[in-house]
């Protein structure tokens, strides 16, 4: 009996260490998991306050909302874009006076009665914003380059309605450079709100590793029980409101590891007396292994909130946490610190022409010739910002070895890829920046850097640009110039001119339509300048659309003279660009076989869906089409094979050429005879000299357009080179 007894006795009290520690494991998991979250919502919180200073902290806010509000500034700028680009479904302005003078609902323009539900918790937010606007110093413009004259003024709460709650966000418009001063001492305050709904929970539950969240109302009654139903077996994190009172919590089932060690258990605990010391022994080691397993869940959540996925580098949210530090330590008798951003070029040709994979594949390969090329400086930072950018930030001792290191970068990267895809050539472009001073702010350091790699784009890639202080000047000129041209668009500063494409005889049978900007301080600015910063600003279909009906409206009468519309990549890659095009040509009443279309070998580069349905829409219509450039791009040949083309131009740089070289005489011949054994059309373009158009003429080519034969002209003076019933005029 005694051993019996004690037996029993030791069994009792195995099962009743175990419980216990079943429970102390399941609360240490909840307790963890609780914690994480709690941190994970902060840190979501203080994500969305940084998404807004972009928009509140700039010079041009304090013009449109401050000095005159213009609502259509506001909708484009706040409550469109942080409607599409952040789930903000709530933004207001109120003013000086704290009076709401503007609401968007979901993105558009509402009635600032949509205000009243928030005005409760924007007065509560509006006390401390208005505190610290008062507290700031007075602002001036800025003395260094890229400095920017305000740090942000916001504060932040939590508010339900009805419902839903609401991430409420009050923040202060400021200048960013001080160009533009507020106008007295109050400025309007954007007042934004995001609800906490499920496409939020089942991002931020994927981010932190959570199971079934979803948000619970706590404001039931006591007595109800209903509030303890909806948590119970949950784990939960209160949310409060700014006054402190509990409006919801988020809760999720916990993991339960203890619940799943006794159901592993329950047999060897049940077992002979002889199994007691083993089933100790299995006890200790699951749990070992348990709370590992805890462990490695945490850390594989952190590293995948703050690496990317694809390549295995930092991301932008860990890049922005170690690049103060890094910049904190440089300059003074610390290295100084070099800071590239490095971008692929074509790029998306890749991803056009061997798919996404092959676009994997040399993003990887990037990751790891930067690592290689940085190895040997040591405590290099590399992060993916997105797409196929990403920055270094490495100590070096001086502007030389910055200098080296972003050429070293750049040999390695620019080596071929050989692959599954075959041999990728990969070109690669660089902007850097060498930091000498601490304490610079990291978000004015990769702007440098992102305006010294536009400057290597637009010298002609594959090159290492540092930067200077005049590219922020150029920069803000970039900037002004492509506001005057988003103002173009209504001021109707654009006209048509058109250049007679010539017969041999002389003969007028066709122009071409050329687009022409007068900039009403700058004068003339020449279209190499503007269409590609119309291309990149988002503008080309706008202006492409107004070229199409002013020509389809100012050459409709010209009966005997065809005309020609130069069209973008951009363009002919939009899909339904084709039907817009059908609808002009409805509306004006013109004939399309009396037009042509001239597209580059870049248009058709890739041959997408909506190219090929464009094109064929076109044709069908009647509209002729005519291959610009020939000759200068990446598959000729392959084009004329795939695309029924009517007419191909022989480039102005083989042009300019003809005479000086054996080799560009036999290649223009060679281009020529390509054309009619194609039954294509062909014409040459820039031909400025007598001699070059007695070398074409030999060369077979008997169309030509430039100076020689004609300049661009107002739509006037071609009419009045049409007689009405002659097929075509000729030039005195």
């Amino acid at each position: 009996m005694p051993v019996a007894s004690m037996t029993f006795g030791t069994l009792v009290l195995l099962i009743l260490l175990a419980a216990f520690l079943i429970v102390c494991f399941d609360w240490t998991a909840s307790q963890r998991e609780e914690n994480m979250v709690e941190q994970g919502f902060q840190r979501l919180v203080e994500q969305y306050e940084k998404a807004l200073v972009p928009q509140s902290d700039w010079d041009d806010a304090i013009e449109k909302l401050d000095h005159r509000f213009d609502t259509k500034f506001a909708d484009a700028n706040f409550g469109s874009q942080l409607y599409t680009f952040n789930g903000v479904t709530h933004t207001f302005f109120v003013d000086g006076a704290n009076r709401v003078i503007y609401a968007s609902v979901n993105g558009k323009h509402a009635s600032t009665r949509a205000f009243r539900p928030f005005a409760g918790i924007t007065a509560g937010l509006l006390v401390p914003v208005r505190k610290a606007e008062a507290a700031r110093p007075p602002i001036t413009r800025v003395a260094v380059a890229g400095e920017t004259v305000t740090k942000p003024i916001q504060s932040s709460g939590l508010v339900r309605i009805g419902d839903t709650v609401y991430i409420m966000i009050a923040t202060l418009i400021q200048p960013d450079f001080g160009r533009i001063l507020p106008k007295g001492p109050r400025a309007p305050v954007a007042v934004t709100a995001m609800p906490i709904d499920q496409p939020m929970l089942r991002t931020f539950a994927s981010r932190y590793l959570v199971d079934d969240l979803e948000i619970v109302p706590t404001d039931l009654s006591v007595h109800d029980g209903q509030a303890f139903s909806l948590l119970s077996g949950k784990a939960h994190f209160r949310l409060r409101s700014s006054s402190g009172t509990e409006i919801a919590a988020l809760a999720w089932t916990p993991r339960r590891p203890g619940v799943l060690l006794l159901e592993q258990l329950k047999w060897p605990l049940l077992a002979a007396l002889v199994l007691l010391a083993f089933a100790g022994w299995v006890l200790i080691r699951r749990c070992g292994m348990i709370v590992d397993e805890l462990i490695l869940s945490e850390e594989q959540a952190k590293h995948l909130g703050y690496h990317d996925q694809l390549t295995g580098v930092p991301n932008r949210a860990l890049l922005f946490e170690r690049l103060p530090r890094l910049l904190a330590s440089a300059g003074g008798s610390e290295p100084r610190l070099a800071v590239l951003a490095v971008d692929l070029d074509r790029f998306k040709e890749v991803n056009d022409t061997l798919g996404h994979p092959a676009g994997d594949r040399l993003l990887k390969t990037l990751a790891e010739r930067l690592q290689a090329a940085s190895a040997a400086t040591g405590n290099a930072l590399i992060a993916r910002l997105g797409g196929d950018e990403f920055i270094l930030a490495c100590p070096v001792e001086d502007r030389q070895a910055a200098e080296e290191l972003a050429c070293r970068c750049l040999d390695t990267i620019m080596q071929p890829v050989q692959g599954e895809y075959g041999k990728i050539d990969v070109g690669c472009s660089i902007g850097g920046v060498l930091v000498e001073e601490s304490g610079t702010d990291p978000s004015v350091i990769l702007r440098r850097a992102d305006l010294a790699l536009y400057q290597s784009k637009a010298s002609g890639k594959g090159r290492v640009t540092f930067f200077e202080p005049g590219m922020e000047d150029a920069f803000r000129t970039r900037r002004a110039l492509e506001h005057s041209l988003r103002a173009s668009l209504t001021n109707d500063t654009f006209h048509m001119v058109y250049q007679p494409q010539v017969t041999a005889e002389g003969n007028v049978p066709a122009v071409e339509a050329l687009l022409r900007w007068s900039h009403p301080e700058l004068g003339e600015i020449s279209p190499a300048t503007f269409i590609p910063l119309a291309e990149e600003a988002g503008l080309i279909m706008a202006i492409g659309k107004l070229v199409m009906r002013r020509v389809f409206e100012e050459t409709a009468d010209w009966q005997h003279v065809r005309v020609a519309i130069n069209v973008s990549a951009i363009q002919m890659r939009t899909p339904g660009y084709a039907a817009q095009v059908m609808q002009l040509a409805a509306r004006t009443g013109i004939d399309p076989s009396r037009y042509e279309i001239e597209l580059t070998e870049t248009a058709l580069l890739g041959d997408g869906p909506a190219t090929a349905e464009n094109f064929d829409i076109l044709r069908r219509l009647g509209f002729s089409i005519v291959l610009d450039d020939f000759g200068t791009g990446y598959s000729s040949l392959s084009l004329l094979h795939r695309f029924r083309v009517d007419k191909i131009k022989i480039d102005r740089s083989f042009v300019c050429d003809l005479g000086k070289s054996e080799e560009v005489n036999a290649l223009v011949s060679a281009i020529v005879r390509l054309a009619k054994s194609f039954n294509l059309g062909v014409i040459a373009e820039g031909v400025e000299t007598e001699e070059q158009r007695q070398l074409l003429t030999r060369a077979g080519c008997t169309k030509f357009q430039g100076f020689l034969t004609g300049a661009p002209m107002p739509a006037s003076q071609i009419a009045a080179l049409v007689e009405t019933g002659a097929p075509q005029r000729r030039l005195a």
